[in-house]
């Protein structure tokens, strides 16, 4: 067998629930994959997008790809036997989804620019600090070192600790109407805190009370695990709820979204969602900060004529 050079950050047994089901008798499969900004599609096959090659190899060890490929292929058996047909899972069977969902966090493009974006801080700080003090660049280079398999080693090393919090979350899965369909990213698993909504300082985390880790799984299916008591199994949900999901996919995705339809909804690219109550939240919240600035500037301004 000839080394996994090809590596999809997307795996193909996730995206080929999301082909076009007008795809005509003899033609391959495909999804519509669009730019973010541009919001161009295209017609693709699942195993002609979202790959690179060697983007798992650490020093020519393939280790890491042959992980993620086994995960794949234990989830895929599992949705199709079961989440596809709305069966609760085994225990066992909890566990290997809780372990694919854990990958897509930490395998995409975008958790690895996150990871070198914070290192790039690291090194310019450690930079800074020997220039202070004379030194030679010496833990900057470590740094550097460090940097260059940050992401393929945080993909191994995160994946056991993500899945044991996931298995302890409460698992749902929710179902579209007929009448709307799911669509997913580049960056299809994230995590949302409904209470940080309001505030630019604090990222949501798993630990958090009001944490959930969203993902969709297919057009008709899409997971949520919590850590609320009565949100379990599968649970349908109106045809407005799957647009306003579709909003958030399409806001955490990195440089693609992707959908089973070249038709697009204006409700996915909304900044905010058509809810009053948030809205009204959302107002009321901006008249706080821009109240707070104008105190801030008017204290400002009087200290600054009595100096």
């Amino acid at each position: 067998m000839s080394d996994p050079k090809n590596q999809h950050i997307i795996p193909q047994c996730y995206l080929k629930q999301f082909v076009d089901p007008k795809t005509p008798t003899g033609y391959e499969p495909h999804v519509w994959i669009f730019e973010r900004e541009a919001k161009q599609g295209k017609k693709k096959a699942p195993k002609n997008i979202l790959a690179e090659t060697d983007f798992y190899t650490l020093k020519g060890d393939y280790v890491i790809e042959k992980t993620l490929a086994q995960i794949e292929s234990d989830y895929a058996l599992i949705f199709e036997k079961k989440i596809k047909k709305r069966i609760p899972l085994e225990p066992y069977e909890h566990l290997v989804f809780c372990a694919f969902v854990a990958a897509m966090l930490q395998r995409t493009l975008k958790q690895k620019e996150n990871i070198e974006n914070f290192m790039d801080q690291v090194i310019g700080h450690a930079k800074q600090m020997e220039m202070a003090h004379g030194v030679p660049p010496k833990t900057s280079i470590e740094w550097e070192k460090e940097k260059e398999d940050a992401h393929k080693l945080s993909v191994i090393q995160m994946i056991p600790e993500i899945t044991k919090i996931l298995y302890k979350m409460n698992l749902a899965f929710l179902c579209a109407s007929s009448r709307a369909s799911f669509i997913t990213s580049d960056s299809p698993a994230f995590l949302f805190n409904s209470q940080l909504q309001f505030q630019r300082f604090y990222g949501p985390g798993l630990g958090q009370k009001h944490v959930e880790v969203r993902m969709p799984l297919s057009p008709e299916i899409s997971v949520d695990f919590s850590w609320i008591n009565n949100l379990r199994g599968y649970i349908g949900i109106s045809e407005d709820m799957v647009h306003d999901l579709n909003r958030m996919v399409y806001g955490y995705s990195h440089q693609y979204f992707i959908a089973n339809s070249e038709k697009l909804k204006r409700k996915w690219f909304r900044r905010l969602p058509l809810d009053p109550v948030f809205l009204w939240r959302y107002l009321k919240n901006e008249i706080r900060i821009r109240a707070s600035k104008f105190r801030n500037r008017k204290y400002y301004v009087r200290n600054k004529k009595t100096k």
